[in-house]
């Protein structure tokens, strides 16, 4: 368990106050912004907890980096066996799929499976757990609960516009919706419904496994079934299938900020540890770069202090993404996200004007 300090304590009480809720984070490897990202959520939104699901080999090591970490209590998962309760794991999961050549493999499948379907791995789960994609560092962040009591709300932000996605994959995951859970998919005039957070309610969750059961009349655990699902329309995307589904079943249950109010200021760009962010961040710090996997992990402090020096506390981004995959560097300026194109981190536009 990590060491927290008395102020965290003290700011984790309030917050026990206004709700006890755990955050949710499938993790395939350790990298120099994890501990940034797990610091700044525990600073912002005071935890229970944080549920990491990672690859076996990273359990331990996680552990040991992790033990002078300012974070809420850490709960460590073995991806491998996660879901072993209910009799199945990830290789007898991931074996239901049958892509072939394919876009995505069947790790990418089956993390979006580990966050819609938490609540069968961890017991004791709160009832709203709040999913945050590793990469994603909050800045100047969102409230993630606004109102009190009976009219508490579970909000998350649009950070994606809706103009600068792959409109196949799209259209393909707006095929699955309307015809796995007969909804029809929830819009949004600007950003999507892929905002690399999300709250989940169990008993939603528990509906959704239901009706995906219904449609393939079938006995067998809807985990399988979801991964089957794959075979049948290439892909599906759990974030929007799970929004849609509530906005059709308790629309009161689904609450959000517009992309003009934090998406517009998100950045998405690769660093590994050696992209021109940490780049930067190593020299402010004076660190030497020795590779991506140098050990390099600074504090959420660290890298928050480096935000409002090059951006100016008022003009700091809401969240930054700090993509890993190297298919990044090799994106040309049509097929970029615009969270891509006006970030100053990504060195495919270094050399063109920014785009606001």
């Amino acid at each position: 368990m990590p060491r927290t300090s008395v102020h965290y304590f003290q700011r984790f009480e309030i917050a026990m106050a206004h709700e006890s809720f755990d955050i949710v984070i499938p993790l395939f490897r350790t990298r120099w912004n994890t501990r940034a990202v797990l610091e700044g959520l525990t600073s912002h939104y005071q935890p229970r907890a944080i549920h990491i699901i990672t690859l076996p080999e990273e359990v331990e090591t996680l552990q040991i980096k992790s033990q002078d970490w300012q974070t809420a209590p850490l709960h460590i998962h073995n991806e491998e066996i996660f879901f072993q309760s209910i009799g199945l794991t990830k290789t007898s999961i991931c074996a239901e799929l049958h892509l072939g050549k394919s876009l995505y493999n069947p790790g990418w499948f089956y993390q979006q499976l580990l966050k819609l379907g938490a609540f069968e791995g961890i017991p004791d789960l709160s009832p709203w757990y709040l999913v945050w994609d590793s990469d994603l560092l909050p800045a100047a962040t969102w409230p993630a609960l606004r109102g009190e009591d009976t009219s508490l709300e579970h909000v998350f932000a649009l950070l994606q516009h809706n103009q600068y996605g792959n409109p196949t994959i799209v259209g393909k995951w707006d095929t699955w919706i309307q015809t796995v859970l007969d909804v029809t998919p929830l819009t949004d005039e600007i950003g999507t419904f892929v905002p690399h957070h999300m709250w989940f309610k169990q008993d939603h969750l528990k509906s959704f496994a239901q009706r995906v059961g219904q449609y393939y009349q079938s006995t067998d655990h809807w985990l399988l079934l979801m991964m089957r699902s794959a075979n049948d329309f290439g892909t599906f995307s759990e974030y929007w299938a799970y929004v849609s589904w509530v906005a059709s079943q308790a629309p009161t249950d689904i609450a959000f900020y517009p992309y003009a109010t934090y998406g517009e200021t998100t950045e998405r760009f690769f660093d590994d540890g050696t992209g021109l962010f940490s780049t930067a961040l190593r020299k402010s710090l004076s660190v030497k770069t020795t590779g991506a996997d140098d050990g390099f992990s600074p504090s959420y402090a660290e890298v928050s202090a480096f935000i409002q020096t090059e951006y100016g506390v008022d003009a700091l981004p809401s969240s930054l993404a700090f993509e890993s995959s190297p298919r990044h560097l090799k994106k040309n300026s049509d097929n970029m996200h615009i969270e891509e194109k006006r970030s100053r981190w990504n060195p495919r536009m270094a050399e063109a004007p920014a785009v606001v």
